[in-house]
């Protein structure tokens, strides 16, 4: 019987690991498509439609039902609301500063949903969390080039202040899909939850896309239409499923670790297929930084959240 508690814990730390390694490709993917024809708010409403799709055909195939009580869609639609709001800022992180940059930088949302859960669910903060918010402050200051020759222009810092107002944005999303859950009557699948706060997200995306980037709306060729099906397959099809399903059958210090991977990954992706560089003191804010994220996930009573969906 242990032997087989101790298999599925195994499997359930493997689904987590690749789940965190399969969004760790969002920003390659969106970096791929924004240094070509399209927007970053354009990409990220087709990835979002995409996404959407693949998600309602895997509830239905999973035999879940997707219908949403409307005590439940409101807060769906409030929680697409602020995922149009994450998206639409850290795609142009990613553009402006790059994948690795953007995606440390979203991660810090551990700490945005540690304190909207102290006031909102009265769930406690150690003392771990408060030293991991103070490191944090410091590894994202060295992240950002401060002591190094970094030249610190306009479109650049527009970036690093977009990827830590994603994180912002995230924070409040998870707190939002949080409360939905907690919804009286019977919750709906997770698949079923995210396909709706995907379609409301798609639908304010395709608005604002449309006022500011018309002329960069379209995918362009076949290849666009390739990398945004991947786009919306992997991290946010896949990815999420695997992070969700195993999540709450991994202890706290594992998880974290397993999510970690994808800041980590992105920022290797960022350096291999576009040549993203940090330097030596940028290397040390990021382990600074990704070591307080860590420190910040099981600083809250063992609870470890979902990293950024981006």
């Amino acid at each position: 019987m242990q032997q087989a508690s101790g298999h599925n814990r195994m499997r359930s730390f493997a689904t987590l690991a690749f789940g965190a390694v399969c969004i760790s490709f969002a920003a390659i993917f969106v970096k791929m498509l924004g240094v070509g024809e399209m927007g970053p708010g354009s990409i990220a409403f087709w990835r979002m439609i995409l996404g959407t799709g693949i998600l309602f055909l895997w509830a239905i195939l999973a035999g879940h039902s997707v219908r949403l009580p409307w005590a439940i869609k409101r807060w769906s639609i409030l929680a697409g609301f602020l995922f149009f709001c994450d998206l639409f800022a850290w795609h142009r992180s990613i553009i402006l500063s790059g994948a690795g940059m953007a995606t440390i930088l979203a991660s810090t949302q551990v700490f945005g949903t540690a304190i909207l859960s102290f006031f909102i669910f009265k769930e406690r903060l150690s003392a771990a969390y408060f030293v991991a918010a103070v490191s944090g402050i410091v590894g994202v200051t060295l992240l950002i080039g401060v002591g190094s020759d970094i030249v610190f222009t306009g479109p650049y810092l527009q970036g690093v202040f977009l990827g830590l107002l994603t994180g912002v944005f995230y924070a409040h999303y998870i707190v939002v899909i949080k409360i939905s859950g907690q919804r009286e009557g019977t919750p709906p699948s997770f698949i079923t939850l995210m396909a709706w706060t995907s379609l409301f997200c798609a639908v304010i995306l395709g608005v604002a896309s449309v006022l500011t980037e018309r002329n960069e709306f379209w995918p362009p060729d076949l290849y666009s239409w390739a990398v945004l099906f991947a786009l919306g397959l992997i991290p946010q099809a896949i990815g999420w499923w695997a992070i969700s399903s195993s999540l709450p059958k991994v202890d706290a210090h594992k998880s974290g670790l397993a999510l970690l991977l994808q800041p980590v990954l992105a920022t290797a992706w960022g350096w291999m297929f576009f040549t993203e560089r940090l330097t030596p003191l940028q290397a040390l804010g990021a382990a600074v930084t990704l070591a307080a994220i860590y420190l910040g996930t099981i600083g809250r009573r063992g609870r470890v959240t979902a990293p950024t969906a981006d």
